[in-house]
């Protein structure tokens, strides 16, 4: 059960401290450490702190995190929007699926076709879906990035333009109101601005935690996505601009309409 005072002074701490352990928080709060790592747990999942070994620190907001950490945050709303994403998706298809949690929950709902043929930058996407479903998939060339195995560089942008794809599925590091949809880093704004002129419908991933954040590279602008899949409605002033736009947003709220009628579009 959440204890929000416990959480709120935890939070307090660490943003003062720069970093808290599980022992001391155990002997402050006089509770288990197991209590405080389920706490701090909860946390990481808001994209309030991240986990290290006895504890945890702040994030660098101008640095995204490790693949491997970004997993453990909104679990659940990843999975949402990989189902939904999944969705707009039908057999016999060509696309591409670029590196992220989203994309990789992505993946994990594609398991359950058998036809698809599977551009992706992803050494995860790739080595799941070959060892889970009958697809063909092709993993690009590049150089590995070790801290989400991704494939990236110019050889990596010389291969995706080779190809037009059904779907071009994308995660995004932010999505700014200004600026459009941005990244922390410039090789996966690159390959996305690729992608996005050699598909029939580019699609971004984006949990509700997206909106609002403000990154260090401009990716793309709205109106060169046709749709934007996420876990939750975003608020009206995001809404507006993006139906402004024309980008499609798919959302639990909508999907039973949406998604019929935009796998035909």
């Amino acid at each position: 059960m959440i204890n929000q005072p416990r959480l709120d002074e935890i939070k307090r701490i660490l943003h003062h401290e720069k970093r808290v352990r599980v022992t001391e928080l155990a002997q402050k709060f006089v509770v288990s450490e197991e209590t405080i790592r389920r706490d701090l747990k909860y946390l990481e999942e808001q994209s309030v702190l991240r986990r290290v070994h006895g504890g945890a620190i702040l994030p660098v907001p101008s640095e995204e995190q490790p693949l491997q950490i970004r997993s453990r945050i909104k679990p659940r709303a990843k999975a949402r929007i990989g189902q939904l994403a999944s969705e707009l998706v039908e057999e016999g298809m060509a696309l591409f699926l670029d590196t992220g949690t989203s994309t990789l929950a992505l993946a994990q709902q594609l398991t359950r076709f058998s036809r698809l043929k599977v551009v992706t930058n992803s050494m995860d996407i790739a080595a799941l879906l070959t060892q889970q479903s009958d697809n063909a998939v092709t993993l690009t060339p590049g150089r590995v990035r070790r801290n989400d195995n991704a494939l990236i560089g110019p050889h990596t942008l010389e291969f995706a333009r080779q190809f037009h794809y059904d779907i071009a599925f994308m995660g995004i590091g932010a999505v700014d109101r200004d600026n459009g949809f941005m990244d922390y880093e410039e090789p996966e704004a690159l390959l996305r601005r690729v992608l996005s002129t050699h598909c029939r419908q580019s699609v971004i991933l984006a949990d509700e935690g997206k909106f609002g954040l403000r990154t260090f590279v401009n990716t793309l602008s709205f109106s060169a996505v046709d749709i934007l899949v996420t876990n939750a409605r975003p608020a009206a002033a995001f809404v507006a601009s993006l139906e402004s736009a024309h980008v499609n947003i798919l959302h639990p709220g909508n999907a039973a309409d949406d998604t019929a009628r935009l796998s035909g579009v």
